[in-house]
């Protein structure tokens, strides 16, 4: 047994950190969540869509429910 290695406990814990960081990680979801259409001509006729930047996991359970949940660490308007 090495004494310096890592214990079981130890691994399932940074295991679930890490899952947990990466449920964090930021996306982009065009529309408010994943597998809406939308857009509308605003001023000088350029097309203009809506945007939310939130955490993997809420575009996981969006995705999952097809529904906003309704939580984005930003929101914007994208015009092009």
């Amino acid at each position: 047994m090495n004494p310096r290695g890592m214990t079981t406990r130890g691994k399932r814990i940074t295991a679930l950190f890490a899952i947990l960081i990466a449920l964090a990680l930021p996306k982009r979801v065009d529309c408010g969540y994943p597998g809406v259409t939308c857009g509308e001509v605003g001023a000088l006729k350029l097309m203009c869509t809506p945007y939310e930047v939130e955490p993997l996991g809420f575009f996981l359970v969006e995705k999952l429910l097809e529904r906003d949940v309704g939580f984005a660490y930003t929101r914007g308007e994208h015009c092009r």
